[in-house]
């Protein structure tokens, strides 16, 4: 059993608890897609629009947002991130039009690209050892699994009976309350807690040199960074419209395809934390693939089977490796680029699957309209392959 050390107790909580609370929403929009496009008369490509656009916003903070985290710390970010999401989801309760509704969605995605950098940041300090990193990142993903399924579910539980905005609303008061909290809560951070006119020579020296090993882009982070890529222009097409799939091709209803994409996440937790301990045995670059490999295979079993329980149950597998690709990619940053910019090596990383992740739903809206609900699951399936590829050509020293 993996144990957190006392000195990393403190502020791997605090992360973790940030992570499950800011990726509450992450889901929730995508899951009501259908109820979107009824509501506000909507086109399948414009429904589209609703995924891409918020993902586009995430690009031009993703970046600034590493740097920034390397020079100041992550903490102020963190606390930014929750802020804008609460407030965020008040605004989206209030939307009577499109617009209203698109920039509020954009805020909420902001939101989570100002947690990610600086918070796996915070991960990549407290752990050098990649075994102990794995573990830990495995545990940090399921706190995101965790969000994310209780959004998403509670939202098909409830949808019903209060309506999708008050949904929205509910959530935003534990965000709001743990903004105000984590101002008087400590993350310990490289950057923040030792700037280099307070290290000693020997510590000056051992940053200087750890930077100067290696360079800002190496060949294996170049790898990485288009496997995740096309792992995201994969994987955000295909949830983007999950539940228009399983209401149309599996004649589910709304609030049943909700709750069936809400515990999809809820398995994810499972995934998490085994990647994190067999990342730790076989290591990340082989683990990475292996999971590559399993969504391929239930992403096949999801569109292939036609007995509707079978096939939630092949959904449920691909939500498990999807959720495990998380734990060994995140840590092959670190292992490829060291800790002394955590910050900036964790913004191209989500730069690169954000990029592609952006435009993924517009043009799995353009396969569904020329050629059918089935075809962005078989697009995903070649992607996802060349991206098993991809990592298997990356080394190590």
């Amino acid at each position: 059993m993996f144990r957190i050390r006392s000195d990393a107790a403190k502020p791997f909580t605090t992360v973790w608890i940030s992570h499950l609370l800011v990726e509450i929403y992450l889901l929730m929009h995508p899951a009501l897609v259908p109820v979107f496009r009824n509501e506000f008369s909507l086109s399948i490509f414009e429904a589209g629009l609703l995924i891409s656009v918020p993902n586009l916003c995430r690009l031009v903070i993703v970046i600034p947002t590493g740097v920034l985290a390397d020079r100041f710390g992550s903490r102020p970010f963190i606390i930014l991130s929750m802020l804008i999401s609460g407030l965020s989801a008040i605004l989206l309760s209030q939307s009577t039009t499109v617009s209203i509704l698109l920039v509020s969605l954009s805020l909420i995605m902001i939101s989570v690209t100002l947690y990610h950098p600086p918070g796996l940041s915070v991960l990549s300090n407290l752990f050098p050892n990649q075994a102990e990193r794995s573990r830990a990142i495995g545990l940090h993903g399921a706190s995101g699994c965790i969000g994310q399924s209780l959004g998403a579910i509670s939202l098909g539980l409830l949808m019903a009976q209060i309506g999708w905005r008050s949904c929205y609303l509910i959530f935003s008061v534990p965000l709001l309350a743990w903004a105000v909290g984590l101002a008087k809560i400590r993350i310990p951070q490289l950057t923040k807690q030792t700037k280099p006119s307070e290290r000693s020579p020997g510590q000056r020296e051992e940053a200087q040199t750890s930077t100067s090993r290696k360079p800002l882009i190496t060949l294996g982070f170049l790898l990485l960074l288009s496997s995740m890529g096309l792992n995201a222009l994969a994987n955000n097409g295909v949830l983007a419209f999950m539940t228009t799939y399983l209401t149309s091709a599996e004649n589910l209803s709304v609030e049943a395809a909700s709750v069936i994409f809400g515990i999809g996440p809820l398995i994810g937790i499972i995934g998490s934390i085994a990647a994190g301990h067999l990342s730790a045995r076989l290591g990340d670059r082989r683990s990475l693939a292996l999971f590559y490999f399993g969504q391929v295979v239930f992403l096949i079993g999801l569109i292939t089977i036609p007995y509707v329980p079978l096939a939630t149950l092949s959904f449920f597998m691909y939500e498990l490796f999807l959720a495990a690709i998380w734990t060994p990619s995140t840590s092959l940053v670190t292992s490829l680029m060291g800790k002394t910019r955590g910050g900036t090596a964790y913004s191209l990383f989500y730069f690169s699957g954000d990029a592609l992740g952006a435009v993924s739903p517009l043009i799995a809206a353009v396969l569904i309209s020329n050629l059918g609900i089935f075809s962005p699951f078989i697009f995903a399936i070649v992607l996802l392959m060349t991206s098993a590829l991809l990592v298997r050509l990356i080394k190590l020293n």
